[in-house]
């Protein structure tokens, strides 16, 4: 048949599909170039590229980068947007020569050009009939060699091929049928693939931490987060029987100390959430609500320090500890409790930050777990004090539950002062910078019967203001890390529910409630920048440089938030997008 096709058309054609075949040559450049990665590089990374979940071991959630500054802030624009999969959004974007790797929803994995987001590659896992509801949660992957490490929901360790996405290797590591699941995923700690398993909250038993070969995933070490009868600290847990002691989530990534050679990591709370429930009345129920120090040799531990002992209200401590090199020298009149035994000034490693729901400030020795000094941020009545001597907080006596459905108004609520939206540190102004809100609860304790899916039932609240805020529930402060001063805060009306970023130009980048994304002066405080998202942000944000381009990135589509506190500030559900912008 003849062709009626005439030449104008034809090289219309061509002309349009001529950009298609240019973005599948560059991406096929792109996937040429990849070079693998090096320890020394994950150790150290390049400022431009963004290779784990903070982007270093010790987790301050910093960049070097210094293109977008507080000159230039305002000038920010849109560069290109993705849409992602739907679900709970806690997205890490990584980035290594030129590539995007976006870790979603439900073990859902896209690869793309980080200059304009053209896809490359996918990997969706198949989909479990899990009872977990938090099973869907991703928060990381991260790149070493030639390889994309995930941890997933049906609680498997697997290494992807960051040239296709197929998988090089997996091993199964605990029992999706009975709850277990990774939220926090590995890292590359001491060359080993380290990792904390969650979803210990339902019929199961406790939790661990276990580190990989990174080349076959055989299992080097397991480190139990709640010990088992005959184990050191199994006798915290009374007479409970090994199949009842529940709980100890490793919901966060470890972080790591090359000079220490010690990795830390942050336990939640014992399930069921009383005491009364657990019968370990009296019994501190370690390691829950724990930093844990351990050998990353061996995974034995060398120390460990308690936040709540015992335990009822379901207020975790298993978030990110941020290592600092830092003078101590506290401020009597900046901090609420500060060890009186300091005796030198001298600078030493630290772990701090935030580590838990109560929103305090906490200051450890690194090397020794010695508690130096710690702080409230938002408003809480559940820790009173400190046993310098046990490692351990000391909590309030009024509100200890010693029956079934008595009453106790407790701040911050389960959704915490604080939650998984990580802290951010910045060298340059030795300062952290913690996003807390103001939120109690009205709580009490349930009857419970453990089965597959029921934990949450463990007990009930109601989500109350504390007095004395006028209605501001959010807060954003700059803490000195030698003195615990606060260098600035930032109040609203809206939670603030985002994790930071700290950059080299300058800025802190964080988001809240009100889906507004902005970047503040580091030094003082001022809003430089802001941008309104479609939906409040719950990835942690980062930043890129490519082509001598900065870009920064940020995943929206829900998270934590505080809008029972807030019923005005309103936004629909979902609506997960990738956010990436640069300057003109």
């Amino acid at each position: 048949m003849p062709c009626n096709l005439s030449r104008t058309a034809l090289v219309t054609g061509l002309a349009l599909l001529a950009p298609f075949a240019m973005h599948a040559q560059h991406s096929q450049q792109l996937l040429e170039s990849y070079t693998p990665v090096t320890y020394t590089e994950i150790e150290n990374p390049d400022p431009s590229e963004w290779l784990m979940w903070r982007r270093t071991q010790n987790h301050w959630g910093y960049s070097p980068l210094d293109q977008i500054n507080k000159e230039s802030v305002g000038d920010l624009r849109l560069a290109w947007a993705w849409t992602m999969e739907p679900g709970m959004q806690e997205t890490t974007p990584l980035v290594r020569d030129g590539i995007m790797f976006l870790p979603q929803a439900c073990d859902f994995i896209e690869a793309v050009d980080a200059r304009d987001g053209t896809p490359i590659w996918e990997y969706r896992r198949e989909r479990v009939d899990h009872a977990a509801s938090l099973s869907c949660a991703n928060r990381n992957a991260t790149l070493y060699g030639d390889k994309l490490y995930i941890a997933t929901g049906d609680a498997y360790l697997v290494a992807l091929s960051v040239l296709t996405g197929e998988v090089s290797w997996e091993r199964q590591i605990g029992d999706w049928t009975i709850g277990q699941h990774y939220s926090g995923g590995p890292q590359i700690l001491d060359g080993k693939v380290v990792v904390g398993m969650s979803g210990c909250y339902y019929i199961n038993t406790g939790c661990w931490i276990t580190a990989h070969d990174p080349e076959t995933g055989e299992e080097i070490w397991r480190t139990n987060t709640v010990p088992k009868i005959g184990e050191p600290g199994g006798e915290t847990w009374g007479d409970v029987p090994n199949e009842e002691r529940r709980g100890g989530s490793a919901w966060m990534p470890s972080s790591y100390d090359p000079e220490l050679d010690m990795i830390y990591v942050g336990v939640a709370v014992p399930i069921p959430w009383g005491e009364i429930q657990r019968d370990t009345r009296d019994g501190d129920v370690l390691y829950t609500n724990s930093t844990l120090a351990l050998n990353a040799d061996n995974g034995e531990i060398e120390w460990y320090f308690q936040y709540i002992p015992g335990g009822n209200w379901d207020l975790d401590h298993p978030f990110e500890r941020i290592i600092v090199e830092s003078e101590v020298i506290p401020y009597a009149d900046s901090v609420d409790w500060i060890n009186p035994n300091i005796v030198s000034n001298e600078s030493r490693k630290l772990i701090t930050g935030v580590p838990g729901k109560t929103g305090i400030v906490w200051t450890l020795d690194a090397a020794t777990g010695e508690f130096l000094w710690a702080k409230e941020t938002s408003y809480q009545n559940v820790i009173v004090g400190v046993d310098i001597e046990n490692h351990k907080g000391i909590t309030n006596e009024n509100l200890e539950i010693t029956e079934i459905r008595q009453r106790r108004f407790v701040c911050p609520s389960t959704t915490g002062g604080i939650n998984w939206n990580s802290v951010g540190y910045s060298p340059d102004t030795n300062a952290l910078y913690v996003p807390s809100n103001n939120v109690c609860m009205d709580y009490y304790l349930n009857p419970v019967n453990p089965v597959l899916g029921g934990y949450h039932s463990s007990a009930t609240q109601r989500k109350l203001p504390p007095e004395d805020f006028d209605g501001q529930v959010g807060m954003f402060s700059a803490i000195d890390v030698a003195t615990g001063e606060e260098k600035w805060t930032y109040r609203q009306r809206a939670g603030v529910a985002g994790s930071v970023l700290t950059t080299g130009g300058g800025l802190v980048f964080v988001s809240d409630d009100a889906r507004r994304f902005r970047a503040f002066d580091a030094d003082s405080g001022e809003v430089l920048w802001e941008q309104i998202l479609n939906s409040s942000a719950g990835g942690f944000p980062m930043t890129y440089e490519l082509d001598g381009v900065q870009y920064l990135a940020i995943a929206a589509g829900g998270g934590v938030n505080y809008r029972m506190m807030t019923p005005e500030i309103r936004q629909r559900r979902g609506g997960n997008i990738l956010y990436v912008f640069r300057l003109p």
